[in-house]
């Protein structure tokens, strides 16, 4: 819907998402050990009105593949904002293009 395909992070018991946000992120999928830049928002996605859960929600760049069913793993690397709500679709799809964008640039100078 977004343009931004997401893979519904499911949290392992005993552990606890980072705090609500959006962030830049390194994304693995065990078995391997290859990393994907990733970037991931964690909230209860305040925009839309039927969404009452707290998600983490993962967009991996550069990937694309059929992620249902595959095990992931994230580690955050930086907080790029708050969670808030936006008053249109479009306003927020603008506002992921930006997270994305700086995504990709806090990856990029931490990755040799």
């Amino acid at each position: 819907m977004l343009g931004f395909p997401t893979a519904n992070v499911e949290v392992a018991e005993g552990e606890a998402p980072p705090v609500d946000g959006v962030y830049a992120c390194w994304i693995r999928f065990p078995p391997s050990e290859v990393r994907h830049g990733g970037t991931v928002s964690v909230g209860d996605n305040p925009t839309f009105d039927d969404v009452f859960d707290r998600r983490v929600e993962a967009y991996v760049h550069d990937l694309d593949e059929n992620l249902y069913g595959r095990a992931i793993t994230v580690e955050p690397v930086a907080m790029l904002r708050e969670m808030r709500r936006f008053d249109t679709l479009g306003e927020l799809i603008a506002r992921t293009e930006h997270d994305v964008r700086r995504s990709r640039a806090v990856l990029a100078r931490l990755d040799p």
